[in-house]
Order: C-alpha cells, then sequence, then structure tokens
C-alpha cells in the first residue's frame, strides 16, 4: 500500500476529498462547497478538529467548527470602513455588523490533486473575487485566493497566495479561525502554549480600546495554562501580539500524552484565544492585523493594517502535525 491516498468522498451528500498518511495514521477531510473547510483531522483515532453534527450545521453555522478561513477576521463595525480614499459597505452578516468574510461558505474550486511519496496527499483550490459579481460590488479587487491542503509526514500544512489582479491597492486583512477539538471532560488536562508579546485591552463590545502590552495572561500563555484557567471559559476572546518572525504555538493533550504543534509562520502578528461555548474546543486564531484593523487608531506596526499592490501576491504558510508529550 502507498503511504499517501486521496480519496473521493461524500458527507451528507456533498463531495469531500479525504488526505490520507497511512504511515502516521493521519487523516483530513476537507469539503470545497462550503468555504474549502477542513472539518476534519484525525490521527491515531484521535480527533484534533472539532467537527459538526452535520453538514447542514456548517452551512449555517459556518465559523463555529473545523478551520473557518476568514476574509476579513472578526468583526467590522457597522460593517463599513475606509481604505486608499475609497469607503467599503459590506454585508451586515452579523447586525449590525460584518464578521469574518463569506469565504468561509462560500465554494471553491478545485484546480489540482492527488498523492504520491514525493509530494504526500494534496488538495489546491481557487477562489476568485472576479467570478463574483455579488463580492465585487462591495470590494472592488479582482483578487485571486489559492490555497493547498496537504499531508506530508504526519504534517497537515495549508499554503497559499492572494494576488491582486486588479489596478489598486486593495485593503488585506486575512485570519484562520481553527477549532482544537479535545473529549468532553478533557479541557481541564489541555495546556495552551502562545509566544504571546502583549495583549490588547478590549471594550465592553470586543475591540481593541488600547495599544497591546504584556499581561499576566501572556506570562502564563508563555510557560502553558490549562484551557480551564484561560479567562471567562467557556466564551472568553482575548487578543494577542506575538513575539515578532517565525513561531510556533502548542497544545498539550495531557490525557492523550500528545500534543499538537502548530506553526503559523511569520505572516500573522495577531493572535486571537477562543473558547467555544457550543462545542468541545478551543480556537488558536492567528491574524495578519487585529479586527476592525481599517477603523481603528492604532499604528500600522502594531495594528498590522496593510495593502496589497496592484500586481502582488501575499503568501503564506502555516501547519499542524501531532508530537508524543514528554
Amino acid at each position: 500500500m502507498s503511504q499517501y491516498e486521496i480519496i473521493n468522498s461524500e458527507w451528507d451528500g456533498e463531495s469531500t476529498l479525504r488526505l490520507v498518511d497511512h504511515h502516521a495514521q493521519a487523516e483530513a477531510e476537507i469539503i470545497p462547497a462550503v468555504g474549502l473547510h477542513l472539518f476534519r483531522f484525525d490521527v491515531r483515532n484521535h480527533a484534533y478538529i472539532a467537527k459538526p453534527a452535520s453538514l447542514a450545521e456548517l452551512r449555517v453555522k459556518s465559523s463555529r467548527y473545523g478551520v473557518p478561513i476568514l476574509f476579513p477576521p472578526g468583526r467590522v463595525k457597522l460593517a463599513a470602513f475606509s481604505f486608499g480614499g475609497r469607503e467599503y459597505r459590506l454585508p451586515a452578516n452579523r447586525e449590525p455588523d460584518h464578521a469574518h468574510g463569506e469565504l468561509r461558505e462560500r465554494p471553491w474550486k478545485v484546480i489540482a490533486s492527488g498523492a504520491d511519496a514525493a509530494g504526500g496527499a494534496f488538495v489546491s483550490a481557487e477562489f476568485d473575487f472576479a467570478e463574483h459579481p455579488d463580492m465585487l460590488a462591495y470590494y472592488p479587487h479582482a483578487a485571486c485566493f489559492r490555497f493547498t491542503y496537504r499531508l506530508k509526514d504526519g504534517t497537515l500544512s495549508l499554503s497559499g497566495e492572494i494576488a491582486n489582479r486588479s489596478g489598486q491597492t486593495m485593503p488585506l486583512s486575512l485570519g484562520f479561525h481553527p477549532y482544537f477539538a479535545f473529549a468532553k471532560g478533557e479541557a481541564g488536562r489541555v495546556r495552551v502554549v502562545i509566544p504571546a508579546a502583549a495583549e490588547w485591552p478590549l471594550s465592553a463590545d470586543g475591540y481593541a480600546a488600547a495599544e497591546p502590552a504584556s499581561s499576566p495572561l501572556t506570562a502564563a500563555l508563555q510557560e502553558g495554562t490549562l484551557v480551564t484557567e484561560l479567562p471567562n471559559y467557556p466564551g472568553g476572546s482575548q487578543m494577542l501580539s506575538i513575539e515578532p518572525g517565525p513561531q510556533t504555538c502548542e497544545l498539550q493533550y495531557e490525557a492523550r500524552r500528545t500534543k499538537l504543534v502548530y506553526d503559523i509562520g511569520d505572516k500573522f502578528p495577531i493572535h486571537v484565544l477562543f473558547t467555544a461555548p457550543w462545542t468541545e474546543a478551543v480556537s488558536l486564531e492567528p491574524y495578519t492585523s487585529i479586527m476592525n484593523v481599517f477603523n481603528e487608531p492604532f499604528s500600522p506596526e502594531i495594528s498590522g493594517a496593510q495593502g496589497l499592490a496592484a500586481g502582488e501576491a501575499f503568501k503564506f504558510n502555516w501547519s499542524i502535525h501531532i508530537e508524543p508529550l514528554q
């Protein structure tokens, strides 16, 4: 048997792609028709990504399970912002605000898939704003997203490129919302480690209220803290600035004697930490910027505010793998 396999499968009648690494006993499953959602990642019979009970639930709650792709991440206050002298008005999909973009729920087009010894099992897909006039109406840039999920040597990676094919600089704010799963009753034995440099004070409605600073939480996260000891568990949300350069986070599963290693690269200086009250999971969310970034007064050096020039591309890579817990 080959080490790697890609299997065309179905979930509640919708086509999915299963990436399999037989040697590592690892399997990832992706549904292109619903936001290129990675909704399952199992290793040695343990689930590490929270999966909804049904496809119908994922369709209506696409930001609450799996690994949603966020463009933009978080909420945009009153669903509007200004950039480069232009005003953008987004759909108010979480009245009165906009939340998490639409890439997480729209169908993506598969452009390649396969499995071999050299490249592992992979699927590549594309989402092109130019093919969606309703989205171009509020985001008038021909942005093309090409992302590849790959499972190789037990490591599941996502590499991506966002190309600006329009004639103007476009506002760029990208994030991911992975829900890392644990079993019922296991939260008190799951420890979170994040290289957090500073914590953003948040207003009552969850937006950045002042510049970030070191805090007891950042110190605890650097050493590792239990999920049940996170502020306002479950349901708490904290926004953090990460140490500069390529960074790695960990979830240490004491009961399983494993740890999930999350290599987030160097393109995501902001991290949102969230404990989901509707499922057994904790989210470690890498963002290129704070949420609502283009409405905020903070300098781009700390907020992550940026544009992508015409003809340029933004590239990133992150990965997760499972190791024994020493």
